[in-house]
């Protein structure tokens, strides 16, 4: 039997889940008359998927494994391919999915839904293929709990993420590891409480919860708000050959490709990412940079402390790396990311 703690976890992992299953559903049959139900996952220990989904077409029935997603980004593909092959037939349901990924998962076989009911399935005679319809939106909620999506309020879902512990913080202590005004954190612990993020254990005690699910979601605001706004610069580096001998000033350290061959001994960079909180004058001059529009190296403003676990001397912590190579599209970069998740962030998210 589930304790009551786990379902209180369960109930609030799937709210958002059945929001954008019910969506997409729904406007699917109004467009084409598919009627569709979905169940969330209840078995334990959880099996690796979000539910099921059921569809009536022309009285015959499908029954796909389901995962629901946010917006679905290209840094997901490879995580869903190996999910469907281990859970077959098996369907995607997304909030949004941009045109380049529902081609890609079309030529792998893979069956998606979106909110505005969108959809493709290839079951062997059957085909249903809907595209076209405007996107809408899940609720009138929906922009209140981006809140906790915004630049500051992604300083403060990042700190929680490095280290569970800070959820039960005073705000003013929060705000201060997070460096965001103390007037952001009431309305971002608000919207990650209506998310179904944080639980509240008792009045003065809160759990963070859906852990995986919430870094998949920052990781989209990292990558589309947070990160562009911490840009310092595009630059030539020559020295690629001897990075690793090279001495970064104090406040620096690697990010992205270099980071995550730092810390799986399995990527040979192609591109630079460094992470400074001092004057990038004294790093472009140690370095020899040269300003250069496309290229090979990136600066950006550190916004994390160096004393967060996984944060080692020489590159950014493991789940800035993670998400650094996630987002870069590369698949061998996302290959280096898979095997940082597995090797160093699966206890924590999982």
């Amino acid at each position: 039997m589930f304790t009551e703690h786990e379902q209180d976890k369960k109930m609030n992992r799937t709210t958002s889940e059945r929001e954008i299953a019910e969506t997409a559903l729904k406007n699917l049959e109004g467009h084409t008359g598919i009627k569709g139900t979905w169940e969330p996952t209840i078995a334990r220990p959880d099996p690796g998927f979000d539910g099921k989904t059921s569809l009536s077409i022309k009285g015959k029935p499908l029954t796909f494994i389901t995962e629901i997603k946010g917006e679905f980004r290209g840094y997901f593909i490879d995580e869903l391919l190996h999910q469907a092959k281990k859970n077959k037939p098996f369907l995607l349901i997304a909030e949004k999915i941009f045109p380049a990924q529902k081609q890609r998962l079309r030529e792998e076989g893979i069956a998606y839904l979106d909110v505005a009911g969108n959809i493709y399935v290839a079951d062997g005679e059957t085909l249903i293929w809907l595209e076209g319809q405007k996107a809408v939106r899940i609720d009138k909620e929906q922009t209140k709990r981006n809140r906790a999506f915004t630049k500051a309020g992604l300083r403060i879902v990042y700190i929680f993420l490095e280290n569970e512990t800070y959820v039960n913080y005073t705000y003013r202590q929060i705000a201060s590891l997070a460096t965001v005004a103390l007037g952001t954190i009431k309305p971002v612990i608000s919207a990650l409480k209506e998310d179904g993020y944080l639980l509240e254990v008792n009045k003065k005690r809160m759990l963070l919860n859906n852990k995986k699910q919430l870094l998949e979601n920052w990781l989209i605001g990292y990558a589309n708000v947070l990160k562009p706004s911490l840009l310092l610069g595009t630059y030539f580096f020559r020295e690629i050959d001897q990075w690793k001998e090279l001495d970064l000033p104090e406040g620096a350290v690697w990010g992205g490709e270099p980071a995550g061959e730092y810390l799986t001994n399995y990527l040979n960079p192609q591109q630079w990412t460094i992470y400074t909180s001092q004057n990038k004058v004294e790093l472009i001059r140690k370095l020899q940079l040269i300003p250069k529009e496309d290229g090979n190296l990136k600066i950006y403003k550190r916004f994390f402390a160096p004393t967060f676990q996984g944060c080692q001397r020489l590159e950014a912590p493991e789940i800035i790396t993670y998400a650094d190579l996630m987002i870069t599209g590369d698949p061998r970069c996302i290959e280096t990311a898979q095997i940082l998740y597995e090797n160093r962030l699966a206890k924590k998210f999982d």
